[in-house]
């Protein structure tokens, strides 16, 4: 059976990380668990039932948490940190859409400046 763990956890998406953040919980056993479309990750019971989490940007979402690594692995049934799924918990809020804006000033067909609202290093 299959066991999927989420850990470097932190409270908000946009949270800049200098450390892996906090364990999360530990759901299963599954008999199989798959990621469609880089936005969900299912996972499906041996009744053919099915738990699922969201992906919101690049963060797996549970319980007002955002996690940046689950795992999955094969454990026995007496996982210790096994904690029940709540498909209560697993529906994000709605985050507030964030556009870029990318302004590029070109003079005789060559790049003079660029402003952006895009944080450094992006």
């Amino acid at each position: 059976m299959l066991y999927l763990k989420l850990f470097h956890g932190r409270n908000d998406p946009a949270q800049d990380m200098d450390d892996w953040g906090f364990d999360g919980p530990v759901f299963g056993p599954y008999a199989a668990i798959h990621t469609t479309y880089q936005c969900h990750v299912k996972m499906i019971k041996e009744n053919g039932n099915m738990d699922d989490l969201m992906v919101v940007g690049d963060l797996l979402f549970y319980d007002g948490k955002y996690y940046g690594d689950w795992s999955v692995y094969q454990a026995s049934e007496d996982e210790p940190l096994l904690q029940p799924f709540d498909a209560e918990k697993a529906n994000p809020p709605k985050l507030p859409k964030r556009q870029a804006k990318i302004i590029v000033y070109i003079k005789g067909g060559v790049c003079q400046d660029i402003k952006t609202n895009l944080p450094d290093g992006c």
